[in-house]
């Protein structure tokens, strides 16, 4: 799975009728929520940039093997962005989704975070 939260508006994620998708929605939504409230407290300090992470979600629904992949920013926008995916709560995947994956759970390839000029 990939995808994109950027400072230009909500997240969205395709084919929600699907298990995968409405499991990548709410991944995003719970990201996402953190990061947009962290990117407004601390807006001075981050710099225009992409951050690409990488991860997995076990089946308990906690995140493992985080790991900043590219990062276009600076430090500030990185802390950010891994705090986001650290404190999301993310809830177990379900089984009909479970059971699609391979033991470690769903690998997260590829997830950026952009800020744009304003």
């Amino acid at each position: 799975m990939s995808g994109n939260i950027t400072n230009r508006g909500i997240s969205s994620v395709n084919a929600l009728g699907t298990p995968l998708g409405r499991y990548e929605k709410i991944l995003k939504d719970s990201i996402g929520s953190r990061w947009y409230s962290y990117v407004d407290q601390k807006r001075d300090l981050i710099s225009i940039g992409t951050l690409q992470l990488r991860f997995d979600v076990d089946r308990s629904g906690r995140v493992k093997n985080l790991k900043i992949t590219e990062n276009t920013s600076n430090e500030s926008f990185a802390n950010i962005c891994v705090q986001s995916v650290l404190e999301s709560q993310l809830p177990p995947i379900p089984d009909d989704l479970a059971n699609t994956l391979p033991t470690e759970g769903l690998e997260i390839e590829g997830m950026n975070f952009i800020i744009y000029p304003n």
